[in-house]
């Protein structure tokens, strides 16, 4: 996980130094939804908190910007660090359409660490509608993509998708 951190920081350094950037913060309501699926059955379960972070804004062309975040999260007293790093696709001036991968790393102390993956890969995709140049409000769901069990049998998944709700500000 370290490695990843770091190259993803070297990365976002090296495209903060050769675009023009805008940097902002975000906040709103996170629900998650999580499902479960054995030979015995399945079951599923959702619960809402909050999210709060801060993104970059990188200009990567006519209509095209990439945003790149780090969003605290928290739902029922469990926490964890969301990095969506979303593509930005301006279908007209003021609303945008947004699409790529999550990251979700536990911040919680895993009682079964040898049963549970504390970081989980997600696809994500939503949109954004800018009230002025500095307020925004933005929507994403996000994917789960591999299974938050570590070595279960293959009938045997867990996955948590997101929904954030919120607004944001541009500094």
């Amino acid at each position: 996980m370290k490695k990843l951190l770091l190259t993803g920081a070297v990365a976002l350094c090296g495209l903060v130094n050769a675009q023009n950037v805008n940097f902002g913060a975000n906040a709103g309501m996170l629900t998650g939804f999580a499902s479960l699926k054995t030979p015995m059955g399945n079951d599923s379960d959702n619960s809402t908190g909050f999210y709060a972070g801060f993104f970059a804004e990188i200009n990567a062309g006519n209509k095209f910007k990439i945003q790149p975040a780090v969003n605290y999260a928290n739902i029922e007293n469990a926490s964890a660090l969301q990095i969506p790093v979303m593509v930005k696709y301006y279908a007209a001036p003021k609303f945008n359409l947004q699409f790529g991968p999550q990251f979700t790393f536990d911040l919680e102390d895993n009682p079964l660490p040898e049963a549970y993956n504390s970081t989980n890969f997600g696809i994500a995709l939503g949109a954004a509608y800018e009230f002025t140049e500095k307020l925004f409000v933005e929507g994403r769901y996000s994917f789960q993509v591999n299974n938050h069990l570590k070595n279960a049998p293959s009938d045997y998944t867990l996955r948590a998708n997101y929904l954030n709700l919120g607004l944001g500000y541009k500094f």
